[in-house]
């Protein structure tokens, strides 16, 4: 393994190590879109902890199983070296997944965009959160609240990565979370407990 040398940017995540498969150190890895071949075609992952640590790993050997991918790193030759990495967020480098089309984007590219709708402006993406029926963006307000908006076509009309901005039909997807959840789970952009 490898200490990271490339910033939270140039990667983009694209799953999570869920067990350790095996004795040869062998990682089950369930890919944050089923649909996604990210980790098949990986040459080098990105392993983070929930801590920050980030680790760079070359990858050995990948195959699809019906509940994920199946990967083999460098350096991680045994089931205890791999059962340590369960949990751990996996990225890989931006530059090597697909170019995207016009009126694409990556989900983690909308953190940080402002959200508003015709009435104003309602607060800015501080996550996104993967549902296994819909994503959706966490939006922190000025006036502190947090709130989520499921990604449907029904509620956001246009997102602009360039422009920096999400533009929604209106106020009736926003789902308030409850203020204890908020603070217990999310700090504010200016690191306080919301």
């Amino acid at each position: 393994m490898t200490p990271v040398d490339r910033t939270p940017a140039d990667t983009i995540r694209i799953g999570r190590v869920m067990r350790a498969h095996g004795l040869t150190g062998e990682l089950e890895v369930r890919p944050d879109w089923s649909d996604s071949r990210g980790l098949l075609e990986a040459s080098q992952v990105v392993l983070e902890s929930e801590e920050g640590r980030r680790q760079v790993f070359k990858v050995t050997r990948a195959r699809q199983t019906p509940k994920g991918t199946l990967m083999l790193l460098a350096g991680i030759a045994d089931r205890d070296a791999a059962e340590a990495l369960r949990g751990q967020t996996v990225s890989v480098p931006r530059d090597t997944l697909p170019s995207l089309a016009d009126g694409e984007y990556y989900l983690c590219d909308l953190v940080g965009l402002s959200v508003g709708w015709e009435g104003g402006p309602i607060g800015k993406v501080v996550e996104v959160q993967m549902y296994p029926s819909v994503d959706a963006i966490v939006i922190w307000t000025p006036t502190g609240e947090k709130l989520e908006q499921p990604l449907l076509d029904q509620w956001v009309v246009r997102v602009d990565v360039r422009e920096g901005r999400i533009t929604l039909a209106s106020q009736d997807g926003l789902i308030e979370v409850p203020r204890a959840a908020a603070a217990k789970t999310f700090k504010g952009p200016s690191g306080n407990e919301g």
